[in-house]
Order: C-alpha cells, then sequence, then structure tokens
C-alpha cells in the first residue's frame, strides 16, 4: 500500500499552530518598543525572533511528532486496510526516538538560519505585531515539517 505523504496536507494544522504561537509571541513582545531579530551575540537576555523559533523547534517538534504518531496510527485502525496500524512501530522506543531525532534536527537547522542571518543582516529591529507574525510564520513551517518528516520516517 503506497502512501503520499504531501507537504500541503500539514498546512492546516500548521496554520492552528501559527496562530496560537503567533498570539504567544505577541503576548511576549507587545510591551516592546522595537523586537530584535537576532543580537550579535552568542548569550543575551533578550527575546528575540530567532530565540522564539529555536525554541519551538524542539518543544513544537516533540511533542507534535508524538500527536502526528498517535494520529496516524488512529486513522489508520479506521482505513479499509486496519491491519496496517499493528506493523506500525510502538511508542516507546521507536516513535519516541523518532521525535527526538526530528525535533533535534530541526533545532540544528534552525540555529544554522538564525547564524546565518545575524551573520549576513546583523542586528534588525521590528515592530512587536511583526515579530509576531514571523513566529507564527515560523510556527507553521515547524509544524508542517514535523508532520510530514514523522509520517515519513514511520511508514517507511
Amino acid at each position: 500500500m503506497s502512501h503520499t505523504i504531501r507537504f500541503r496536507d500539514s498546512l492546516v494544522s500548521g496554520t492552528i499552530n501559527g496562530i496560537i504561537n503567533g498570539a504567544i509571541a505577541w503576548h511576549t513582545f507587545g510591551n516592546q518598543e522595537s523586537v530584535p531579530i537576532s543580537l550579535n551575540s552568542i548569550s543575551n537576555t533578550a527575546n528575540t525572533v530567532w530565540g522564539e523559533a529555536i525554541s519551538l523547534t524542539f518543544g513544537l517538534g516533540i511533542i507534535l511528532s508524538l500527536i502526528t504518531a498517535m494520529i496516524l496510527k488512529r486513522s489508520l485502525q479506521k482505513s479499509a486496510n486496519p491491519q496496517l496500524s499493528s506493523t506500525l512501530p510502538p511508542l516507546f522506543p521507536t516513535i519516541t526516538v523518532i521525535a527526538l531525532n526530528t525535533a533535534a534536527s530541526l533545532f540544528g537547522w534552525f540555529v544554522v538560519l538564525a547564524i546565518l542571518w545575524t551573520r549576513f543582516f546583523g542586528e534588525v529591529y521590528v515592530s512587536p505585531l511583526f515579530a509576531s507574525m514571523l513566529v507564527g510564520i515560523f510556527a507553521i513551517l515547524i509544524t508542517a515539517l514535523v508532520e510530514v518528516k514523522t509520517k515519513k520516517a514511520i511508514l517507511k
């Protein structure tokens, strides 16, 4: 049985997560005059857009990967071929390892992107609204990537 995993199939849940995390970012950034996308320093106490995005990769990565695995298993049980769900790997250790690998991979990529951003663009400040929108966009991207990577890893 062939399974097609498409990025666009994850955009609805990604959009929901983007709205939620954008609102949380607005709560964090809302009282500031301007928000840095990144700072030219490894260690700082300021909230930045990249800092929020990197935090999302690991937290959302693990949680959404586990949720995606459970939803996938349930949908396969209800499908025309329910015995396929019994061939899925167990939650521990296999799916847990998939979740950790997915989160760590995204974490690494986002750290690299943040470093490259800082290297080429330096410190850039934006409005709290724009910063919150960027965090929401990152959450959409992270959610969709986590769902696709998790489904592909489980169904391979």
